[in-house]
């Protein structure tokens, strides 16, 4: 076992990971839920890199807690191994759909093998010796079933491999995640790690794959609406203009924030930000699968559904709905939160026309709105 090599890869991916951490506090990159799991990714993978360097350096030194610690620090690594990759496929599928209620329901079914692996390391931990056993004298041994670790790894990079390669299939995003940046070090890395024992290139490859991803990821900003993390106007252009080249068919809800004016002018700008991220909160996690939603401008969102079936188009305005009289009841700031929808069908190339009715139609909406609710009394007392 090479020590300095170990501290030295080991050391890079460490400083690597904080640096990537240190500059996403910095920047306040942490509020939303994809940078909430990216930053979760980088604790995990500070967690297996020091655990392990840890590992290695008391493996064959025997002294007073040693075989604890050495059990102590293996299980988590491992543990790590397989969250970092569980989090990694969540987080493919949320920069591809920007979806949160998709994101449960994928959470629930690839949550499965991390169970399975979690109950594996608890019973290693009451002797088993499944995944790894610790010797008398204080050293590592790889368990019988060591290689299930390796196998659902894998198996999570495989998924999130095929998820992006589905987006492309169906035509329904344009942010085709560079999946590859990061599967491919951190393949190549594992495969040398557990070929060769003691060889420290798992962890390290896996901070730097981290890197390339922050780097790559920058280029997409461009498509985020920096207030309500949704996808932006720029991103709908580039959208629609591919879904008529390909005749993809989409049906279109365009909304508009009741009374918004009034919000800003009874509590704040502030309060009128809040209210647009809320609501982005809320259309975010009503979407049905595939479905996406945008920020159009100010308080315009538009939200799109492969298809052409009026079922899903309902189903969608209901949801939407009900989430939105759900918050309403929480009472939790001092608005109420209101919109006008309109609808449309994308079967041909005419985006204009496609863009235009929705319009149409959601200035209908408004307009009753406005002749039921002349002067809406949407607004609590602060």
């Amino acid at each position: 076992m090479n020590i300095p090599e170990i501290l030295v890869a080991n050391g890079s991916g460490i400083a690597v990971v904080l640096f990537l951490l240190f500059y996403r506090f910095r920047r306040y990159e942490n509020q939303r839920l994809g940078e909430r799991m990216f930053s979760s990714m980088l604790v995990c993978t500070l967690a297996a890199l020091v655990t392990e360097t840890v590992s290695f350096l008391i493996d064959g030194h025997v002294f007073p807690g040693g075989r604890f610690l050495q059990f102590f620090t293996n299980t988590v690594c491992t543990g790590m191994t397989v969250t970092v990759g569980f989090l990694w496929c969540l987080y493919v599928d949320f920069r591809i759909h920007f979806n949160v209620r998709q994101q449960k329901i994928k959470a629930k079914v690839l949550g499965i093998p991390l169970v399975v692996v979690y109950a594996l390391l608890l019973s290693n931990l009451f002797g088993s010796g499944v995944i790894f056993t610790v010797t008398p004298d204080n050293r590592y041994v790889r368990g019988s079933l060591n290689l299930v670790m390796y196998i659902t790894m894998f198996g999570y990079y495989a998924e999130s491999i095929a998820a992006v390669w589905n987006s492309k299939r169906k035509g329904i995003s344009l942010l085709f995640f560079p999946v590859h940046c990061f599967v491919a070090p951190c393949i190549v890395g594992t495969i040398l790690q557990g070929l060769f024992y003691g060889l420290a290139t798992g962890w390290m490859s896996t901070a730097i794959a981290f890197l390339c991803i922050y780097l790559e990821m920058q280029t997409s900003s461009a498509y985020v609406d920096t207030t309500s993390g949704l996808l932006n106007r720029q991103y709908l252009n580039h959208y629609l203009a591919r879904a008529a080249r390909q005749k993809i068919r989409l049906q279109g809800i365009m909304m508009d924030v009741n009374d918004f004016k009034s919000i800003n002018d009874s509590h704040g700008h502030a309060m009128g930000d809040r209210a647009i991220a809320e609501l982005s909160r809320l259309l975010s996690q009503s979407l049905l699968e595939d479905a996406i939603a945008l920020r159009m401008a100010g308080d315009e969102f538009i939200v799109l559904l492969p298809g052409s079936q009026p079922q899903q188009l309902e189903n969608q305005i209901r949801r939407i709905h009900d989430g939105i009289e759900a918050f309403n009841r929480t009472g939790e700031v001092p608005f109420r939160l209101s919109v006008s929808m309109g609808t449309a069908l994308l079967e041909g190339e005419d985006i204009e026309a496609f863009l235009s009715q929705m319009d149409r139609t959601m200035y209908e909406a408004k307009r009753e709105y406005h002749r039921i609710h002349p002067k809406p009394p949407l607004f609590q007392e602060s």
